[in-house]
Formats: C-alpha cells, sequence, structure tokens
C-alpha cells in the first residue's frame, strides 16, 4: 500500500498521524531533528540542501543541488551505509539527473526517485502517465504542496520506498513462545529438558495430517500437558527463586494466551490459523 509523507519548512503543519515525514538536516530551516521527536512512530527521510551535506535524500531544485553533482554525492552516500539513496527534483528535472548518473556508470535502480509535479492528486509519475521524457517510474511523488489547504508539502510513496513490507503478522505467535532447552521434573521425578516453542511447531505441523503422525503426536499431547503446567508455574511462581508471587499477572509474556493455546494442544486440538 503506497504511503502517504509530509513535508513542511514549518513542522507544526505536518498532521500528528503522519505516516512519514522528511525534513532537511541543514538550510535555513533544519526540521529533520525536530520530526524525529515530534514522529517517533513514522518513517524518516533526511534532507540535503546541497551536495556538501549526508543525509539520505539529496534536494536538487533552483538554489540547492545540481543533476552533475548527483553522482558523486550518491556514491559518497552508498560507502556511509545509505541504502539506495534518494534524489530529489521535479519531474521536467528528473531526466537530467538519471542521465548525470548513468554517465557515470550508476545504475538508476541503485537510486530512489522522488519527483515533484503538482497535479493536484495522489499519483507516482511514470513515462506514459506525465511525459517530460521520464523513461522510469518514480518511487514517491510530491503531488501538492497544498495538503489539507495549508503550506505543506504532501508524497505518495511506493510500498517499497521506506524498504520491503514487514511481513505480515504470525496468527500462531510462536515467538510468544520460550525458547529453551529449560530442565522439567515429571511426575516420576525424571527430569527432561524442554523447548516450548519448538514442540508447540511441531506439534501444529503434524497436526495438519495427524493420521500420518498417530504416534509422534500422541507423545507430543504429553509435552504440551507438561508445558501447560510450565506456563501455570511461571505465572504463579517467581522461576528464578520458587517464590509465590503475591499477585498473578496472566498479561506478563502472554502467559494466559499461551496458556489457552497449550491447553487445546494438550487435548489434541488443531490450533494452527
Amino acid at each position: 500500500m503506497p504511503v502517504q509523507m509530509f513535508d513542511s519548512t514549518s513542522v507544526g503543519q505536518i498532521p500528528a498521524s503522519a505516516p512519514a515525514v522528511a525534513g532537511y538536516v541543514g538550510g535555513y530551516w533544519p526540521t529533520y531533528l525536530r520530526l524525529l521527536e515530534q514522529f517517533p512512530h513514522a518513517y524518516h527521510l533526511s534532507i540535503a540542501v546541497n551536495a556538501g551535506e549526508d543525509a539520505e535524500c539529496l534536494d536538487i531544485e533552483r538554489g540547492d543541488a545540481e543533476p552533475y553533482q548527483a553522482p558523486a554525492w550518491v556514491k559518497r552516500q552508498l560507502s556511509r551505509g545509505v541504502r539506495r539513496p534518494v534524489l530529489y527534483a521535479s519531474v521536467s528535472n528528473m531526466g537530467s539527473v538519471l542521465a548525470a548518473l548513468e554517465s557515470a556508470g550508476i545504475s538508476a535502480t541503485t537510486v530512489r526517485t522522488w519527483t515533484a509535479h503538482y497535479t493536484g492528486y495522489a499519483h507516482l509519475c511514470s513515462a506514459d502517465r506525465c511525459g517530460y521524457g521520464l523513461r522510469t517510474s518514480a518511487d514517491a511523488t510530491q503531488w501538492t504542496d497544498h495538503a489539507l489547504n495549508l503550506s505543506l508539502d504532501e508524497s505518495m510513496c511506493n510500498d517499497g520506498f521506506f524498504g520491503p513490507p514487514p511481513p505480515p503478522p504470525d496468527p500462531n505467535h510462536y515467538d510468544w513462545y520460550a525458547v529453551g532447552p529449560f530442565p522439567f521434573r515429571d511426575a516420576s521425578g525424571k527430569v527432561m529438558q524442554l523447548d516450548e516453542r519448538a514442540i508447540v511447531e511441531e506439534y501444529d505441523h503434524l497436526r495438519i495430517h495427524p493420521r500420518m503422525n498417530t504416534q509422534r503426536l500422541s507423545e507430543l499431547h504429553v509435552l504440551i500437558t507438561f508445558l501447560r503446567k510450565r506456563v501455570w508455574y511461571v505465572a504463579h511462581y517467581d522461576p528464578r527463586t520458587g517464590a509465590k508471587l503475591r499477585e498473578v499477572d496472566w498479561g506478563s509474556y502472554n502467559r494466559g494466551w499461551r496458556w489457552q493455546m497449550l491447553l487445546s494442544r494438550s487435548r489434541g486440538e488443531e490450533v494452527v490459523q
């Protein structure tokens, strides 16, 4: 899903719910550090207003950097570890920027392109849509400088502009289960080493085809029962000292949820989402 990005020389104009924000590291309006403080949960893009500054993006327009300065700047940012540096320019000037990169032997795929094209509607610039000699699609486009009827720039960024999208959440939350091995004493006094997460993952894998794995599932049912007892224990006692807790906190480490999931598995139920 495309990401909205806002930028303004006046940070107060940017909505508090902005998914992504961009700001300058220098120049007359150094806003970037304020954006980090005021928008801790948004994506951030730092902008250099001249080729002598280091940032994630270089602003190429009249009074700032020039197209011919882009190659050296890109190489310097790559050497600093910046992943695909961003080059900002008007859609009519982006062809010159990319030509400068090509002349220096730098592939366009090495950078992210951020065009400015004030059409009044959200879009990503492309050759067939916008013209101006653009031979590729932009990774982001600043399509208005009066977003929300303010002196505010708004851009549309493609899905991968800020990196690959995060993987979908795991409905089984395997990361909530403890990784062993840890000792557990059964009813006969025998001590065994258990790994909560490994047992749960194996159970769910085998449970998909139960008829083919009857014996192993039977063994896992026993281990799951032990794990269910362990969840009860760590919810009521300090596992480090063995002292009984005065208050039971079922929220810590998702104990209550784990208890219910382990209980279902110990009954032989299929709980894979």
